[in-house]
C-alpha cells in the first residue's frame, strides 16, 4: 500500500518538473544557452581583462543567483499568461505534489547554478590565478544553499500574489532588511564588529558553515512548503 502510494506520489512530482521543464523551454533554445551560458562567459571575461579572483567569485554567485531565482518567477508568470494555470486543474497532479515538483525543479537548476559557479571560477583560476579545487567546490555549494533558501523564502509570495506583485514585495522586503542591517551596524560598532568576526569564523570553518547551512535550508523548505500548501490550498483554480 504505502509502495504504491510512494510511487504514485514520485509519478505526480515528475509530471510536476516535466510540466516546468518545457514552460521554460518553450520561450526557445537560444534563450536556454543564454541562461545557462552568460555567467561563465562574463566571468571569464572580467579574469581576462585583470579582475581579482575575489571580485570574479562575486560576479559569479551574483549573476548565479539573480539569473536562477528569476527563473522561478519566470515559471509563475508563464502560469499567468493566457490563464496557463488552468493546466493545474486538469494534470492529475495534486497542489502538494505541484509545489514538491516546482521545489524539486528548482533544486536541480540550482545544482546547474553551483556547477557554472565552479566552471567560472576553474576558467578564471587558469586565466588570471591559480584557484584551489575546495574553494571552488566551496562557492559552487554556498551558491546552491543560497539559492535554495531564496526559493524557499519567496515561494510563499508567489503562491499569494501575482509575479509582479510578488517581486515587489520582495524586493521592498529585501531593502528593508537590508537597510535595518546597515543602519544597526552604523549605529551600533559592536555589532558591525561581530558581523565581521562571524564572516571570519565562517571562512576559517567553511565545511561546518555549509552543514550548518543545509539544516538551515531543510528547515525552511519544510515551512515555505507548509505555508505555500496553506495559500495555494484556498485557491481556485
Amino acid at each position: 500500500m504505502n509502495t504504491t502510494a510512494n510511487a504514485d506520489a514520485m509519478t505526480a512530482i515528475l509530471r510536476q518538473i516535466s510540466l516546468d521543464w518545457n514552460r521554460t523551454i518553450s520561450y526557445g533554445r537560444s534563450y536556454i544557452a543564454i541562461f545557462f551560458a552568460y555567467v561563465p562567459g562574463f566571468t571569464c571575461l572580467m579574469a581576462a581583462t585583470g579582475s581579482t579572483l575575489a571580485s570574479v567569485a562575486g560576479a559569479a554567485i551574483g549573476g548565479a543567483a539573480s539569473g536562477f531565482l528569476m527563473l522561478n518567477i519566470t515559471l509563475f508568470s508563464y502560469e499567468q499568461m493566457n490563464n496557463h494555470h488552468w493546466m493545474n486543474g486538469i494534470v492529475p497532479i495534486s497542489r502538494n505534489h505541484q509545489i514538491l515538483g516546482r521545489f524539486a525543479f528548482l533544486i536541480v537548476c540550482d545544482l546547474v547554478a553551483g556547477l557554472e559557479v565552479a566552471v567560472s571560477i576553474a576558467c578564471a583560476g587558469i586565466m588570471h590565478e591559480p584557484v584551489k579545487v575546495t574553494d571552488a567546490i566551496g562557492f559552487a555549494a554556498m551558491t546552491v544553499l543560497t539559492l535554495v533558501l531564496l526559493n524557499a523564502i519567496v515561494q510563499p509570495f508567489l503562491y499569494r500574489f501575482s509575479p509582479y506583485r510578488a517581486m515587489a514585495a520582495i524586493i521592498l522586503s529585501i531593502g528593508v532588511i537590508g537597510g535595518t542591517v546597515i543602519g544597526l551596524c552604523k549605529a551600533l560598532p559592536e555589532l558591525e564588529k561581530t558581523v565581521e568576526q562571524l564572516a571570519e569564523a565562517i571562512s576559517r570553518h567553511q565545511a561546518i558553515a555549509l552543514a550548518a547551512f543545509l539544516i538551515i535550508d531543510v528547515l525552511a523548505l519544510a515551512f515555505s512548503r507548509k505555508i505555500s500548501l496553506h495559500i495555494y490550498g484556498s485557491k481556485d483554480i
